[in-house]
């Protein structure tokens, strides 16, 4: 039986009285189960928020129906109490949306790329995505999950949809063999062009192992179709796998993609550190979501970057919280920032890759810590580079690097990382 999803709005229009619309910024606010409103800030009275949408309406909400971001707003421009932001649960916000499967529209036009492939692909309109295929397998379970982990980063960073603005991020699902072979190989000629041959290579190489990976999109086709620069390209050869929107895979992709758009591109001498927050995310978002991980991070290894490496953790990620605790405990691994911020895929273990699983657990597993991190986020798009280990001991509230490591070794042994 099909499923409806219906956005229900949860802000209640009061009875007005003549008041004139408040200067601050109009901007959208949102809550935990997806509605969403564009209004500007009245005033702040206690736990309750006054609203002025842009009909001059008054609408009145408690602090707790708001989304961390716009807690986070409130706190830095609006003088709320930092403790509205650091109280209870962070929960799965991606879960309890309600997603409008309304808004979806499959449109008449066809996509297909310049110098390209010309088999057309078909395409879904989402309110912030373009979800193309090729082959059998059907749009609906990404877009849904496209939407939600798309409002799970909105939840919680505070500038995510203004910096999304209007475009919308193109996703291929490619299950047609051929046109897939084909994408390969434009898109490997088309890399050769226009960055490194060396990169060229490499996609060349892996291109028939990956799962899902990002493309680069050509200038005439973002401007045609108004999408963002990247896209993401998942490789179907199983269609049952796309099936369902949490679907582990699915959830791991979109996380690390979104996270990355959001802290945009950084500059070679500032990226340490970014291979390991990335994963991080996207394996926490994969294991809480989804119950379990499935992804394998592949890589080109051996001298002439000949050979295709993968690296896991532990089994499903069903045990990675229970596997890890001993091996701290003991000794044998150690949860220490600065030297996980130098690891690539190349220098991974299972050990290590669960381990950077637990700080992202740690960093985003309750609120306080999540604000930090959201920060931090907000650092690394304004900076262009990630912080220094020491600076990001200082933005979670550490004096000291060992400091931070010492509270993050206690999180892992503790019942709350599980």
């Amino acid at each position: 039986m099909k499923k409806h999803f219906a956005c229900v709005t949860l802000f209640t229009c009061l009875a007005l009285h003549p008041l004139a619309l408040h200067a601050s910024e109009m901007r959208s606010w949102a809550s935990r189960k997806g509605s969403v409103l564009e209004a500007s800030l009245g005033n702040l009275k206690g736990d309750t928020v006054t609203l002025i949408d842009k009909d001059a309406r008054q609408i009145q909400l408690k602090l707790d129906d708001l989304s961390l971001a716009d807690r986070q707003y409130l706190v830095e421009f609006g003088g709320a109490d930092p403790s509205s932001i650091t109280s209870g649960k962070p929960g799965l916000v991606e879960k309890e949306m309600r997603v409008d499967s309304s808004a979806f529209k499959r449109l008449e036009t066809k996509l297909s790329f310049p110098n390209g492939p010309q088999e057309a692909f078909e395409l879904l309109e989402t309110p912030h995505f373009l979800i193309a295929t090729a082959g059998g397998v059907r749009p609906n379970a990404m877009a849904e999950a496209a939407e939600r982990m798309w409002y799970g980063m909105a939840f919680q960073h505070m500038n995510f949809r203004t910096d999304w603005g209007d475009k919308r991020m193109l996703i291929l699902l490619c299950e047609d063999r051929e046109v897939y072979t084909k994408l390969g190989e434009w898109y490997a000629a088309f890399l050769a062009d226009e960055a490194d041959p060396v990169v060229a290579e490499s996609v060349k190489l892996m291109w028939p192992e990956m799962g899902s990976s990002n493309l680069q999109l050509p200038e005439d086709m973002v401007n045609a179709h108004n999408l963002h620069h990247r896209a993401m390209l998942f490789n179907v050869r199983e269609a049952s796998g796309f099936r369902k929107a949490l679907a582990p895979f699915l959830v791991h992709s979109l996380a690390g993609q979104l996270l990355g758009q959001q802290m945009g591109g950084v500059a070679s001498y500032g990226s340490e550190g970014y291979f390991a927050l990335i994963t991080g995310h996207s394996y926490f978002k994969e294991i809480s979501l989804a119950g379990k991980a499935e992804t394998k991070l592949i890589a080109a290894e051996g001298t002439a970057k000949d050979e295709i490496g993968s690296v896991s953790g532990f089994d499903d990620g069903s045990s990675w919280a229970r596997s890890l605790k001993p091996l701290v405990r003991s000794g044998k691994i150690k949860p220490e920032l600065a030297p996980m911020l130098k690891w690539d895929t190349e220098d991974l273990t299972p050990e290590r890759l669960v381990l950077i699983y637990s700080l992202a657990c740690y960093m985003e597993g309750d609120l306080k810590r999540l604000s930090s991190y959201a920060k931090m986020i907000r650092r690394i798009e304004s900076s262009n580079q990630i912080p220094v280990p020491e600076e990001i001991a200082v933005i979670f509230g550490f004096d000291s690097v060992d400091a931070f490591d010492a509270d993050w070794s206690k999180f892992i042994l503790s019942n709350e990382f599980k």
